[in-house]
């Protein structure tokens, strides 16, 4: 059977502000702005455009990517950061998120949490910086508190075949697709998507600035972090319960001494030693 086509990146979204940008490569968009006419037009905006705040998160310049995020970050609560996007109809808003990315074995997982407007999850923020224990407290709050929660797994057989990127795109739109009922629009970390029927922003740090994406990194990572403790007993040599699959020194000298099992990603460096065809790219690289 074919596997079906990836996920694409989308560029700045389309349709859900009639006279807003649209059209690909967001990157850039801004350049013509000084930093005086971005703080400007940061300062008269009361209430931010998206369209503005998204375009300057993509500003290659440093200094105006961070205006833009101190604009996102003012309110200091993650949930009050989506409000930005409840505007023209848009209500229910779905945050995504994956886990796994840079994992030598075991499925790259996403995640896609819609929340109510209103409802806020105190404690809630990117699963990389909570403990294991912290997040497995939280996920249950999620599930308690969220309209829809939807996870997706992608193996390492398609990780081989098509690459992390691409396949990072199918999780994800995968996990959006795989929710039932209303989504408006769709904020996911970095990574932006397309052919969803919904607008889709793809932000720097959206696991770190709303609520949505955070939650969604909880749930993947809780998810994945549990059935890499399934595999586990299924290939105990490698102690994928406690590494989850990652690259610790313990997981390295067990591929060496025993090569890799059917969970591994074999075009991933470290897995097949010595071989100088299997590398990452820098962008493979971006934590999860």
């Amino acid at each position: 059977m074919v596997a079906p086509e990836p996920f694409r990146g989308a560029g700045l979204a389309d349709g859900l502000f009639a006279d807003g940008p649209s059209g690909s490569g967001v990157r850039g968009s801004t350049l013509h702005l000084s930093m005086t006419e971005v703080r400007e037009l940061l300062k008269s905006a009361g209430r931010s455009d998206p369209r503005l705040l998204y375009a300057l998160a993509w500003d290659p310049r440093k200094t105006v990517r961070r205006a833009a995020y101190r604009a996102f970050r003012r309110t200091r609560d993650l949930a009050s950061n989506e409000e930005i996007f409840r505007c023209d109809g848009v209500e229910f808003i779905a945050g995504a998120d994956e886990a796994g990315r840079g994992a030598l074995a075991g499925p790259l997982a996403a995640a896609a949490v819609v929340f109510a407007p209103g409802v806020v999850v105190k404690g809630v923020n990117d699963s990389k910086v909570l403990t294991p224990e912290r997040r497995e407290e939280l996920y249950d709050l999620i599930l308690e508190a969220a309209e829809q929660v939807s996870v997706s797994f992608v193996g390492p057989g398609l990780i081989d075949l098509w690459g992390i990127q691409p396949v990072n795109y199918k999780a994800l739109g995968d996990a959006v697709r795989g929710m039932d009922g209303r989504c408006h629009c769709v904020i996911s970390d970095y990574l932006a998507l397309e052919g969803l029927g919904v607008p889709s922003f793809g932000l720097p740090k959206a696991d770190s600035t709303f609520q949505s994406v955070a939650a969604a990194s909880i749930v993947a990572k809780v998810e994945r972090d549990r059935l890499m403790a399934r595999l586990h007993s299924k290939s105990p040599l490698y102690n994928f319960e406690q590494n989850k699959g990652y690259a610790t020194a313990e997981h390295l000298a067990a591929l060496e001494t025993y090569g890799p099992c059917e969970f591994h990603r074999e075009s991933f460096h470290g897995v097949l030693a010595g071989d100088p065809d299997t590398f990452l790219l820098e962008e493979d690289l971006e934590p999860d």
